[in-house]
């Protein structure tokens, strides 16, 4: 039998044993039954307020006098008149609709004991056993007997039974310290009476087996197994269970010792051996562990180690609390639950769970006050006991895991205030949280994010399902339906299980079908799954600005785009910035980095699902505001590549991002170019479609010469054309003119002189029509390399000297140096290489005096030629490697490709046959990536030249 501890009492309010007011060492009867039936209640929700129903509930069960209110006012004022005569500091005070018992902690014996075993707890983590085993003893000593023994209320009974089961499991923790000390007979002793009065609890049967083992009294631990045996086939119609079995096994081997004990409690050998509560009582919640689980082998071993094992001693008052993310669909609650179920020997005390997705919201607390209510019940606390107040399950639930080491996890959270409000108030117990938010404020939690499947685990989770045969009989539709569904583990069961359901179909058929962006979503659904509603569910909890931005996001031309853009489609970039949050908290957007910075990216489903929300009228002033914003970025590009500015003053009350945005491009121009180039193609044609011809003319021309410095020629052609037809469409004559200028470009750098030299002569009429000198003398520097290349070195002369005069008295220092350098190039097809080179001199200041090192270059690019032909070719390869590394450090990937060329050539006209072929390979291999396909030609010609017994003639470009 369980022996009442003996000897004097700390003073205050006793309720483990008859209840009790101790002052002076010495207990003294409560009172009247009714009083002790009020202050027992009061006592078991110390500092939190217990509803005058309650107590009289309490006090007549089911069948209240008409005065049982006016009988409890008078048993009140009992209880108040002996707490101030017995001078105990103790007061029960009026409090909502009923009464308050407030009191220190050491004044209550129940609050003793629980602090008690939790030290003990801590202790033994920490491997000091003495310790904990005096912790356990002084948790013990507060005991005088049963639980509120003597109460005559089966309100009070039922709390009773539950304060007596904390009373043996602390009997059994003790006990098992015991034994790791070597004190197996005081085990022994104590264990023998308690087996005898609770015959079905295989925990102390087990320690007990372990004490006699330990002492040499085998038989006895075989004879103790026996009637264990015997009374649970006969009462129950049980066998033992499998750590008792095995225990026995041992006992009979005459192995069974000490590390036997925490596998009778529930755990592995060697971890924590305070045994677990009474099997009958443990709340056991979690769902079954999911019977598919593929892939995420990384996330389940980091949330195992975060939750296994003792906590961090840098923490050591702190609960665990680790929090699973991601996207709906994604499979959180398949990962936790199999993580849970992985853990539950690390928690014996016992698994809560609640699915918050089933909880409706009511108001503030209102799903956590419901799920305190349940886990409350679940710890063994009677219904008529549960507070209806929030506060006060809150402050019982963290009293009942005190002394316990219970896993708690949580689906669906949306609100941090309910982790809040569920958190275990000591770190023996631990939380583990799912939510499609990174839930900013929860406390204290290690965060786990989870994204889609990579596609080798996508394929396996859909054989889970279909199973191996059908995937390995249809491999490439096996991975086009992975790739149909994200990868996402929601989309993917749903998929095999109608796959699963309808054996006729071929994988393909189904892969076929969700190709109908119209109709995908609908066909991932099956019985209670829905893909759709999921996305549903998420979309619902999103502020008006962020479901806006969210539709508005599902611009098809634009799959991609960069952050700024959020404040675009908004119109306002603090709205936009608070609206992507939402969104990226929620996991309808993720982001993935780009050169030029971060990118706003929808998987394809969730772009199907935000296209059905998507309002045509909502669209057009958003999408223009985007395209405002490229162009403001492009021009902001343009400037610091090209030195000039031919381009037209910018749209007057135009939207554009913020200046930090704009200087950040403007600082580093070419990433930004190949980042974007995609979008800026799009933004042409997009822009000309809406009806805004102005804006695309203006967009192509910009992004034109920034396609030109970076090699993109398919996208300059493709940018090129339609702004033409754009400005055409626009009517306006220097819009004309300067996409005939940029188109002529096009074709003179590609080798087309006949159709450039008609784009560039029409541009010319248009500039002297409108009194454009800056734009005539650009057109004319061109017009003059295509006089030049066709063999009319006079016409070409006199465009290019035009040009010169035209670019000076524009301030263009660096189309005047181009001009320039074409007269040079005149110069030496006369003959006279001197005033070439004097030329030349002239247009590398400046070049230099205006900061432009890609004129610089191209100006030094010829007169490396012209040292070459005075006869210095050392000076030629010198000026020729300067020109590659300017081209390097601008990311000028033409300019390289031309450097590599003019090396080889320069190189081979010294003789230095090996090195020239390195360099016209290396000039090869950029060809190929830019696209220059008249380069490519000429450096492969000079490659099968320099195999041969001499090198060709050098001044061909």
């Amino acid at each position: 039998m369980l022996v009442p501890a003996t000897g004097p009492v700390e003073d205050g309010v006793l309720l483990l044993g008859p209840p009790r007011l101790a002052s002076g060492g010495a207990p003294v009867p409560v009172g009247s039954p009714r009083e002790t039936v009020v202050l027992s209640v009061l006592a078991l929700s110390a500092g939190s307020p217990v509803p005058a129903a309650r107590l009289v509930e309490a006090v007549w069960d089911e069948d209240p006098p008409a005065t049982a209110r006016t009988q409890l006012q008078i048993c009140v004022s009992g209880l108040r008149r002996r707490l101030a005569a017995l001078a105990l500091p103790a007061a029960i005070a009026t409090a909502r609709e009923g009464y308050q018992l407030d009191l220190p902690d050491d004044s209550l014996d129940l609050r003793r004991f629980t602090t008690a075993a939790t030290r003990a707890r801590a202790l033994e983590r920490e491997g000091d056993l003495d310790g904990a085993e005096a912790s356990w003893s002084a948790a013990l000593g507060q005991w005088r007997g049963p639980a509120l023994d003597g109460v005559p209320s089966p309100l009070v009974g039922r709390a009773a039974l539950a304060l007596d089961r904390q009373r043996t499991e602390a009997l059994a923790a003790r006990a098992s310290v015991r034994l790791r000390l070597d004190r197996h007979q005081e085990v022994a002793a104590e264990l023998t009476p308690l087996v005898a009065e609770r015959p079905l609890d295989e925990v102390l049967r087990g320690l007990l087996m372990q004490a006699l083992v330990a002492g040499r009294r085998r038989s006895e631990a075989l004879e103790v197994y026996r009637t264990g045996h015997r009374v649970l086939a006969d009462e129950l119609g049980l066998e033992p269970g499998a750590a008792l079995q095995e225990l026995h096994a041992r006992a009979l081997e005459g192995t069974a010792a000490v590390e036997g004990t925490a596998a009778v409690a529930g755990t592995a050998a060697g971890a924590r051996s305070v045994p677990a509560p009474l099997p009958q009582v443990l709340p056991r919640q979690l769902p079954a562990a999911p019977s598919t689980f593929v892939g995420r082998a990384a996330e389940l071993s980091r949330i195992v180690d975060l939750l296994s094992g003792p906590p961090d001693p840098r923490a050591s008052f702190s609960v665990r609390v680790v929090l699973v993310h991601g996207a709906g669909g994604v499979g959180k609650s398949t990962l936790v639950l199999r993580a849970a179920h992985e853990l539950a020997a690390d928690y014996p005390d016992g698994q809560l769970y609640a699915d918050l997705h089933q909880e409706p919201d009511e108001g503030a607390g209102s799903r956590a006050a419901r799920v305190l209510g349940r886990f409350l019940r679940a710890l063994g606390m009677a219904d008529a006991l549960v507070p209806d107040d929030g506060a006060e399950r809150a402050a019982a639930y963290r009293s009942r895991l005190a002394s316990r080491r219970v896993l708690v996890v949580l689906d669906g959270v949306t609100d941090p205030a309910d982790v809040t409000a569920l958190l275990p108030g000591s770190p023996g117990s631990a939380v583990l949280v799912t939510s499609r938010t990174r839930l900013a404020g929860a406390p204290g939690t290690a965060r786990v994010g989870l994204g889609v499947l990579p596609d080798d685990n996508g394929l396996d989770l859909l054989a889970a399902h279909v199973g191996e045969d059908r995937v390995s009989q249809e491999p490439e539709a096996a991975r086009r339906l992975v790739t149909a569904c994200d990868a996402l583990p929601l989309a993917l069961t749903i998929a095999g299980a109608r796959l699963a359901s309808r054996p006729h179909w071929r994988l393909a058929d189904l892969v076929e079908r969700l190709q109908d962006e119209g109709s995908r979503l609908d066909e991932l659904s099956i019985g209670g799954l829905r893909l759709r509603s999921t996305l549903e569910l998420t979309h619902h909890g999103l502020t008006p600005d962020a479901r806006r931005l969210f539709r508005l996001l599902a611009q098809p031309a634009f799959p991609r785009l960069p952050l700024w853009a959020a404040g675009a489609l908004l119109g306002d970039e603090r709205r936009g910035d608070d609206a992507l949050a939402g969104l990226l908290e929620t996991h309808l957007v993720t982001t993935r980095a780009g050169a030029a910075g971060p990118r706003m990216v929808l998987h394809d489903l969730v772009r199907v699902f935000a296209a059905e929300q998507h309002a045509p009228a909502d669209s057009r002033e958003s999408v223009e505001r985007l395209l405002h914003g490229w162009l403001a970025l492009a021009e902001a590009a343009y400037l610091p590549v090209f030195g000039d500015r031919l381009l037209p003053d910018p749209l007057p009350g135009r939207w554009g991002p913020s200046r930090r945005v704009l200087e950040e491009v403007a600082r580093d121009p070419l990433p930004w170019v190949d980042d974007e180039r995609a979008s800026l193609v799009a933004a042409v044609s997009t822009a000309l479609a809406a009806g805004s011809p102005r804006l695309a003319w203006r967009l192509g021309l910009a992004a034109a010469g920034l396609f030109e410095v970076r090699g993109h020629v398919d996208d300059w052609r493709a940018t090129v054309g339609p702004a033409r037809d754009a400005a055409d469409a626009d009517g306006d004559p220097t819009g004309r003119a300067l996409t005939r200028l940029s188109s002529g470009a096009l074709l003179v750098h590609q080798g087309e002189l006949d159709e450039a030299g008609t784009l560039l002569d029409a541009a010319l009429d248009l500039f002297d029509g409108i009194g454009h000198g800056h734009g005539a003398g650009a057109c004319l520097r061109h017009l003059a390399v295509v006089h030049r290349v066709c063999g009319r070195p006079s016409d070409a002369r006199a465009a290019a000297t035009r040009a010169v005069a035209l670019l000076h008295a524009a301030g263009d220092r660096s189309g005047e140096a181009h001009a320039r350098a074409e007269l040079a190039r005149l110069d030496v097809l006369d003959g006279d290489v001197a005033t070439a080179r004097d030329t030349l001199a002239e247009a590398l200041r400046l070049a230099r005096a205006g900061a432009m090192p890609r004129t610089e270059a191209q100006v030094l690019y010829r007169a490396a030629d012209v040292a070459a032909l005075g006869g210095d070719g050392e000076r030629a390869v010198r000026d020729m490697t300067r020109v590659l590394e300017i081209a390097t450090s601008l990311g000028d990937r033409i300019g390289v490709g031309y450097a590599l060329y003019g090396l080889g050539r320069h190189e081979a006209a010294r003789g230095r046959h090996a090195a020239a072929g390195d360099r016209f390979r290396a000039a090869i291999a950029t060809a190929e990536v830019t696209g220059d396909s008249h380069l490519l030609a000429r450096a492969r010609r000079r490659l099968a030249a320099v195999a041969g017994p001499a090198a060709g003639p050098i001044a061909d470009r």
